[in-house]
């Protein structure tokens, strides 16, 4: 979607690595990881090998894996994205101090509290009809802001 990709871009900073990447290519400093051989990414393979391995040091991450089962058979041919608790966890060895993470789903767990993150906005995406509303939401590791309502 136009919209979500513009807010998506409008919230990363610095060097961002893009889990689960897809098609969608960002107009951002992206470096893209997904499983799927056939989409253009950096690296092709598990989202927790890629993090567990990795040397890089990164401003933003942006989590956007298949929200369910469903998906995971429908538009990813049934692979299993693993433990994405495991991957939240591996994530901060590479997440530069201050970092963000952006998080796409049917919730706005995130990255979490429990992690350090605090949350500095979150939106709503309609998809209409009988299609799951997205939910995306940023935070930031060690920040503690003030979150203003609208």
């Amino acid at each position: 979607m136009p919209q979500l990709r513009l807010w998506t871009e409008r919230w990363c900073v610095g060097k961002v690595l893009n889990l689960f990447a897809g098609r969608t290519r960002l107009n951002v400093d992206e470096y893209r990881v997904d499983c799927d051989p056939a989409m253009q990414a950096d690296f092709h393979g598990d989202a927790y090998t890629f993090v567990k391995n990795t040397d890089m040091k990164l401003d933003t991450i942006i989590l956007d894996p298949p929200y369910n089962i469903r998906q995971a058979r429908e538009k990813h041919e049934g692979r299993c994205i693993g433990s994405l608790t495991k991957t939240k966890n591996a994530l901060l060895r590479v997440l530069n101090d201050n970092g963000r993470a952006i998080s796409m789903g049917y919730d706005t767990t995130g990255m979490s509290q429990i992690r350090g993150f605090h949350k500095l906005a979150i939106c709503v995406i309609c998809h209409s009809g009988r299609h799951n509303d997205t939910l995306a939401v940023v935070e930031q590791l060690g920040a503690r802001l003030r979150v203003r309502n609208y």
